[in-house]
């Protein structure tokens, strides 16, 4: 486990208007693993997308990898009596609905896992937007570290490019919780930039801040472009180091990848490469309000905060969605025309979730002690309700 020294008596973390102090702490010694740099000589292709599936990581090019140090196993437990028959739906659900693995935890171990042939707990899998969840866990941390101040700084304060600019007073919560007003930038056009953080700095403002809620990966790059910029700065290697010194190495995750850009900028929005154990002790850490091992690696008042409903959409918090009001098809944007299938309103309010394009997710209900981390190829009719609320009902 990696540990911290404070180098600041405190700082101010701003949660919903309510000032909190944090010690500030930060590791300033030389990370225990230095990740190896990104192979940029072959370039991404759209091209090779076209066939691939989610197993097949290496089209996602260039990648940093992140390494392992040490891989825990995760413990196993059976399941009690009542869980068992709705273990064996969600299983055949999961199965049905295109899945490639499965791994159900109740108060930290498993209890029920399925895989495909030729796939375990570390084979690596294409989780989609599932990594911005985890580069909002990351901010908490930079705040706790004195990185940044506040989720309501205004990001001008850390883009010289925007600091004397209107876009320069969107806050990093704007941005966090997807209403930022920014128009984002070609989909197809951010896929094959050269520069991604350079791109998505070229973005103009639609809208003011705080109308209307717009997921995009434009804005998670933004965050992410950031997040780099002060961690380098603070000679802390960069947001892939970053991660991998505050969370991967304290979780006991296995090897991963990380896509990048051609100049070897990781995307903020996607492309965390690694195996569903590795997803479920993320889960757990947002279980466990960021305590891993009984050590607080997170804050915990940043965890909570992340689950909270944003004013834009009460179905998402600070890059984690939620139980919120229920839809049938749950929209990403207005003008999206893909929606997500939800047969019913999550059982448990508590329900937070990541969400992978086409049905990979993490769930998690602290209240019912479950994490879940599922991985399946690509089904735009893929259920989110079924898997929780089998659950759920079973345990209430």
């Amino acid at each position: 486990m990696m540990l911290k020294t404070t180098i600041a008596p405190s700082i101010r973390l701003f949660l919903g208007g309510a000032a909190l102090s944090l010690s500030a702490c930060s590791t300033m010694t030389a990370p225990a693993v230095s990740l190896p740099a990104p192979d940029l000589s072959k370039p991404f292709a759209i091209a090779d997308m076209q066939s691939a599936t989610i197993l097949d990581v290496e089209v996602y090019r260039p990648s940093q990898t992140l390494p392992s140090c040490h891989s825990d196993p995760l413990p196993h437990s059976q399941a009690d009596a009542r869980l068992k028959p709705a273990l064996d739906q969600v299983v055949s659900y999961s199965g049905e609905a295109q899945g490639v693995g499965l791994l159900i935890l109740k108060d930290g171990a498993v209890v029920a896992s399925d895989f495909t042939e030729g796939v375990d707990s570390a084979t690596p899998f294409v989780s989609a937007s599932m990594m911005k969840s985890v580069l909002a866990v990351l901010v908490g941390n930079a705040i706790e570290d004195g990185l940044i101040g506040s989720a309501d700084d205004r990001i001008g304060d850390y883009l010289p490019e925007w600091s004397d600019d209107p876009r320069g007073d969107i806050t990093l919560r704007q941005l966090l919780t997807m209403s930022s007003g920014l128009e984002p930038v070609s989909f197809m056009a951010f896929l094959t930039a050269d520069d991604a953080n350079a791109l998505v700095r070229t973005m103009a403002a639609a809208d003011k801040p705080d109308r209307a809620f717009y997921y995009s990966n434009s804005v998670s790059q933004l965050v992410a472009s950031i997040m780099d910029r002060q961690t380098r700065d603070a000679g802390r290697g960069g947001l892939a180091q970053y991660l991998h010194d505050e969370i991967w190495c304290p979780l006991g995750n296995g090897e991963a990848r990380w896509w990048t850009d051609n100049r070897g900028m990781p995307r903020g929005y996607a492309g965390l490469h690694a195996g569903l154990a590795d997803w479920a002790r993320i889960g757990e850490l947002i279980r466990l309000q960021g305590r891993v091992d009984g050590e607080q690696i997170v804050p915990s008042e940043w965890i909570a905060e992340m689950a909270k409903p944003s004013a834009s959409n009460d179905q998402y918090g600070l890059h984690l969605w939620r139980a919120g009001t229920w839809t049938e098809r749950r929209p990403y944007n207005a003008d999206n025309p893909i929606k997500i299938y939800h047969s019913a309103p999550f059982l448990a309010e508590d329900t937070v979730y990541f969400d992978g394009f086409g049905g990979q997710r993490v769930y998690v209900i602290p209240s019912l002690g479950l994490t879940i981390a599922r991985a399946g190829h690509v089904n735009m009719e893929f259920d989110d309700a079924a898997i929780p609320n089998l659950l759920a009902e079973a345990l209430n």
